[in-house]
This record gives C-alpha cells, structure tokens and sequence, in this order.
C-alpha cells in the first residue's frame, strides 16, 4: 500500500448495511446466515454497540461454542445473569414441551418492559439440537414488543413453511447484505488508512468476491510482503500466511494453545500457557489481529472460529508431550473451577483418564448425566480397567449413571471391576470397604425394584455396611424409575397387597436414611393409591372419591346403595391417607388463600422435592406443577428468583410448625 500507517482493525460498515441494521429495532426475531467470514458477529456488535448508548437498553450476549445442549444452557444463566435477570437461577434445562413452554412464560414475563432488550445468540448452527430451533420459532411468536432476538448462523434452519407463519416477525440478513461491493471496500482501505489503485481494487474484489475475512487477510499479506496472495489460495492457507506465520515461534505456540479455549480471561491465559507476560502478549494481538478479540463489558476474550480451526490445526503439529501437558493445565483450570462437563471434555482429548474420573468423583453425576451415553460408554472403552479400578467411588457414579441409561450390561461390568479393586487393596479399613460395599449393594437393588421384598432386603444388607449416606444418589432426583404409579410398580401378585405395604413400611425408612430422604413419603403414596385398587373396577366411582370432601354434604339424602357405599368408603380412606401426607405440619393463617391442591403442593416444596417429583406424587405434569408453583407465590405474594421463592415459601411453612 502506498500509506504504510494502516490499521486494518478498523471498524467499517457501509452506509447502507448500517441503515439495515436499525430495522432489527422493528422485529422480534432477526436472522444473519452467511457463511464463515462473512462478518455476522461484527455487524450485529456493532449495531448492539449503539443500542446500548439508549439508557435503559438490555444487551444480552450468548455464545455457542459446541453442540453440548447443557454447556449452551449454563451460557444462557450467565448472560441472563450478567445482564440483571435472575429468572433462570436455578433453573434447569428444559427437558420436555411443558417446560418449555413454562420457560417461555416465565421468560416473556421477566423481560417485558418499557425499555429495549436485545438478545444476540451467536454461532447458533453448532447447536444441532432441534429442540432449540423449535423453541426460538415458538418463542419468537410470543415476545413481547420490547424484546428483540437475533440469531447467527452459517446456515439457515428455518423452513419456508416456518418462515411464512413468522410473516413480518422476521428480518432477514444473507451474504448479499454483508458482502463488500466495489465503493464499500475502496472505503474501507480508505479508512484504515490505505490507499490502492482502482485496478488492484478490482483485482482483490474479483479474488474475494466481497467476502471480509478474505479482504482482511488479503490486505494484512499485502501489507506485509507488499504482494497480494496467490488467488487459487485456500482460506485455512490465508489465514495462516497472514496472521500465523509470521508470529515469532514463541508467540504462534501461544495463539495456538489459547485456541483450543472457547472463551478465556488473562489469568486463564497465564495459567494454561505458563507464561507470566500473557497479558501484554495478549494486547499485541489483539491490537493487530481482528480474529482475536475481547468481549463487550467483560474481562473475556474470545477466538473467532476461523482463528480457531487454524489454531486447533497448528496445535496438532505439535509434539505429543506438548499437547499433553496443554490438555492438563486446561482440564486442571476447568476442575478447579467447578467447570465440571469442560473438565471432562478436556481431560478425554488429552486421554488423561485418571483426571476424567477424578471429576466424575467430584461431580457425583449431576453434570455427566447430561451427557449422550454413547459418549460415555466410548470414554469407558478408552480408560483402561487399572485407571477405574484405582477410582472405586467414580466406579458407583457410572454403575448408577449406566443403571439409569439401561446399559445393565456394562453396569455389571464396573460392579465386577469395583469388587476387584476391593480385594487387591486389603489396606483399605473397614469403614472404607463398607461404604463402597455397601452403596454398590444398593445401586444393585434397582435392579429388583418390581420385588419390593427383594429390595428392601438388599436395602437393610446395605445400610448393614454404609457408614455415610450414599453418594451416587441425590434426594433431587425421580424415584419411580419413570412410572406414574408407585402402587404399579410395587404390587405384584393379587393377595399379597398387605404384605407388600408392610415391607414397603419397613423398606422406606431404610433407603431414606442411606439416601438423604430420597423417595421421602413414597410409602403413604402406595398406602393411598392402594385405597383405590377398588375404583379399578369401576371407573364412575374414582371421580366421586376424589372429590369426596366437597361431595359429602350433598350425598347425605342420596340412596344408600353399593355404589354409594363404594364412593363413602373410598373417600373417607383417601381423605385419611392425604391427610397423613399434607398435615405434617401446622400451617400459618396466610395460607389459608390457597386451594386445597396448592396446600398439598406447598407441602411438597417443604419436602424439598422438585418440580419433577412432585409431579410424580400427584400425577401432574412438571409444567403444572410450576404454573402451580407461580400461582401460590402470587398468592402470598412471594418475589424473587426460583431458589429465592422457595426458600421464602419454606421459612412461611416453618413458621407456623
């Protein structure tokens, strides 16, 4: 070029493309699919910058980074909660179309306002999950005036049918809105300074086709050899000729390292690359490299994917030591920050299976249930039997984790490897081998759960051994193993329903003691279903049951006939049942606004059970359950985000026992 001070960093958007993008302000759903390169994330930042120059405005800001449906979710909680809104805290991702749906609600609800909220999901096309799609398509139909939701893409993944029933809730952006024509990128040599004939302007728009990262690189090469690359050139070849290459060897291992992160601070930096300048190599970069970049209003930075894809490339080349040593400190900085799901995918890359299953012992399974079993049980086939044997509590989380993907098989396989690792480590003291014992034995038991007697047998042999509660089991977690029906599961030969309530009586204090109240009250819900085996026969009967405490006055002039003696003694016995389960403490007055069925859910809540369990108990969805949920805290006019609510509801309850 014939000006040599040029900032090719400079920020440039054509008049045109500007006016553009304020028509975002007038839908709730915009779209920007372009292939990779095409300036999508700079195009919308820059609108977003603006936006936010209006007090009040709301910027939200959410990153894909894999197709991990959990990892995008803790994504969403942290946007949500940078920006203000604590409406997702605690909240768990939605599993089904109830929850989904209560997720909307609730979303539409926190977010509506006088004031402008802008939504930014980037990257969306490596989320592959189409649950995700549909919900933007759902969501974006009902947001309200003031929220704007733009979504990024490489690829477009609405249909034209979908597309047509958006109508005029939709703005499109593609590569013809985003691409560079002939005046656009004369103006932006211009204005980073540079100034070429109109011949080679020509020249590097017909090589480039107006497509930015490829000018970009175009013009860093030309800048530095004073010669535009070869056109036949590919794009993973540009880029390494222009912002690789000719890095010193110490500053390319850097960039190449750092590129294997999807987001990282300066400490994060220092730490995995061991360099103690990471701070001041980092402000180089990103003063003369686009690709790499700090994130609006957070001490974040952030690799573009191409800059990306070049690193991981460069990173294999190299030596295997080297690349070990970097999986390590990454995977050593994920552990030591409860980043539990990168923890593991690090560790795996780096086939570090020891560190793997140190963090399946320090995540107990909450986080590696989210994961595909497939990528699990290909984990497993990787780790040798040596590496799990020397892990024996990693061994209960996995033989709980495969219990609950129905891989009983492999299940059986880590028991025989957990009862090998017994016997080759006598050094272990007694208490030691009772607990792994012990837990082994009733992680085992849900192998009988149909055979209660069976179960409960193998429940008291455990809590024999145990000297701690269980580890592999949370008290949060679904104890009918998905039925709908306690009494369906545990009543199995006509006859004998007694004897199966009293060993249900004598095996549920047992498991609660070993499990922190796990499946807490499930013995008064089999006693109250088992009232109404009668009802089976005859289906009339059941309704009248139900509402027997409304019903009983009316019934007192009615015929005195079998079928009024069936709803009478089936009531009367359901009545008494409910009561035992929603009378176990006394109630404050307030809650005496509430009906009969909240009671019984505030109840629950005090249990400490969750949505998805109390849903169970009363043969509800978990959607209903939180539209219940929202309209006790709205009748004791209780505020604040989800574990807020609850903790308030329960100090409520408290108050009055």
């Amino acid at each position: 070029m014939q000006n040599h001070k040029v900032n090719l960093n400079t920020l440039y958007l054509s008049d045109k493309l500007q006016a553009e993008l304020r028509m975002i302000s007038r839908c709730p759903l915009t779209l920007v699919v372009a292939p990779m390169g095409y300036g999508k994330t700079t195009a919308v930042n820059w609108y977003l910058d603006e936006c936010a120059q209006v007090p009040g405005t709301k910027v939200l800001r959410i990153n894909v980074y894999s197709n991990s449906l959990p990892i995008f979710w803790q994504s969403v909680q942290y946007a949500f909660a940078h920006a203000g809104f604590d409406v997702l805290r605690g909240y768990d991702c939605p599993s089904d179309v109830p929850t989904a749906a209560m997720l909307m609600d609730d979303l539409c609800h926190a977010l509506a306002g006088p004031d402008a909220c802008y939504i930014f999901l980037d990257d969306f096309h490596l989320l592959e999950d189409r649950r995700a799609e549909v919900f933007i398509l759902q969501w974006a139909q009902r947001l309200p005036e003031n929220v704007h939701l733009i979504v990024a893409s490489r690829n477009r993944y609405l249909s034209d049918d979908e597309l047509v029933r958006l109508g005029g809730r939709v703005c499109l952006f593609g590569p013809k809105q985003l691409r560079l024509d002939k005046a656009g990128l004369g103006a932006y040599i211009r204005r980073c300074g540079g100034e070429l004939s109109d011949e080679v302007v020509q020249k590097l728009l017909y090589a480039t086709e107006g497509w930015f990262s490829a000018v970009y690189l175009s013009l860093q090469t030309l800048e530095d050899r004073g010669t535009l690359p070869d056109p036949s050139s590919d794009i993973y070849s540009l880029f390494t000729a222009a912002m690789i290459g000719p890095l010193p060897p110490m500053q390319q291992e850097f960039l190449t390292v750092l590129g294997l992160a999807d987001e990282f601070t300066i400490e994060m930096a220092r730490f995995v690359t061991g360099r103690d300048d990471a701070a001041d190599l980092l402000a180089e970069l990103t003063s003369r490299n686009a690709f790499v970049k700090r994130l609006p209003d957070s001490d974040l930075y952030r690799f573009h994917h191409m800059m990306k894809d070049c690193a991981a490339r460069q990173f294999s080349t190299l030596p295997h030591e080297k690349q070990t040593l970097y999986y390590d400190r990454y995977g050593l900085w994920f552990e030591q920050h409860n980043k539990y799901l990168q923890a593991l995918s690090t560790y795996r890359a780096g086939g570090n299976y020891d560190a793997y299953l140190r963090v399946v012992e320090q995540d107990v399974g909450v986080l590696l249930a989210t994961l595909r079993p497939a990528t699990v049980l290909a984990d497993l086939d990787a780790c040798p039997n040596a590496v799990l044997k020397a892990h024996p509590v990693a061994l209960l989380v996995l033989m709980r984790c495969m219990f609950n993907w129905q891989q009983i098989p492999r299940m059986l396989q880590l028991k025989g490897l957990l009862l090998a690792a017994l016997e080759e480590h006598p050094e272990l003291d007694e208490e030691q081998h009772g607990n792994l014992l012990g837990e082994c034995v009733l992680i085992e038991s849900f192998l009988v759960y149909n055979d209660i007697t069976e179960m409960g047998r193998m429940h008291r042999r455990a809590a024999a051994l145990l000297h701690r509660p269980a580890i592999s089991i949370h008290s949060t977690g679904g104890w009918t193993f998905n039925s709908p029906s306690v009494l369906m599961i545990y009543h199995r030969e006509a006859g004998l329903l007694d004897q199966e309530l009293r060993e249900m009586d004598r095996c549920m204090p047992c498991y609660c003691h070993m499990t922190n109240n796990h499946g807490q009250g499930a013995d008064l819900v089999m006693r109250a279903e088992a009232a109404l085996r009668e009802a089976e026969q005859d289906g009339l009967a059941l309704p009248f049951a139900e509402n027997y405490r409304y019903l009983a006055p009316l019934l007192q002039g009615c015929p005195q006939d079998a079928f009024f003696r069936q709803v009478t003694a089936l009531g009367a016995e359901m009545t008494r049942h409910c009561g035992e389960l929603c009378q176990r403490s006394t109630t404050p007055a307030i809650f005496a606004a509430l009906t009969e069925r909240e009671r019984e859910i505030c109840t629950l809540i005090a249990a400490r059970l969750t949505n998805r369990e109390i849903g169970e108990r009363l043969y509800l969805s978990e959607g209903s359950i939180k539209q219940y949920s929202n309209q006790i805290y709205s009748k004791l006019q209780i505020g604040g985000d989800t574990r807020t609510k609850r903790k308030r509801l329960i100090d409520l309850l408290n108050s009055g026992s």
